[in-house]
């Protein structure tokens, strides 16, 4: 499941498992972020995600590089929160986990 790709975002975004097994249950899914601005973070497990989205935004926030540039916008923030938004979402409607 890709979210976002460097085509068209400075988000590369996509969901899988921690450790690359198919996901049994949705606390097993892990959303993956990439981005040239983030010093270590690399994405949040579905359940950091449903339980503390803004946490997680802030997390990402402290984490950018500010000596990258372009810098990391507010409104490229609120775009990874929607694809954050989207991997929740289809999570929760998979009925088969």
């Amino acid at each position: 499941m890709a979210y976002s790709r460097w085509t068209n975002s400075v988000w590369y975004t996509f969901g899988t498992s921690r450790n690359g097994d198919l996901p049994q249950k949705r606390s097993d899914w892990y959303f993956k972020i990439f981005c040239d601005s983030l010093e270590t973070i690399g994405g949040f497990s579905y359940d950091e995600l449903k339980n503390d989205i803004e946490k997680c935004i802030g997390a990402v926030k402290n984490d950018v590089n500010p000596n990258i540039k372009p810098p990391i916008t507010e409104k490229e923030i609120n775009e990874l929160k929607t694809y954050m938004l989207e991997f929740v979402e289809e999570i929760e409607k998979d009925e088969d986990i």
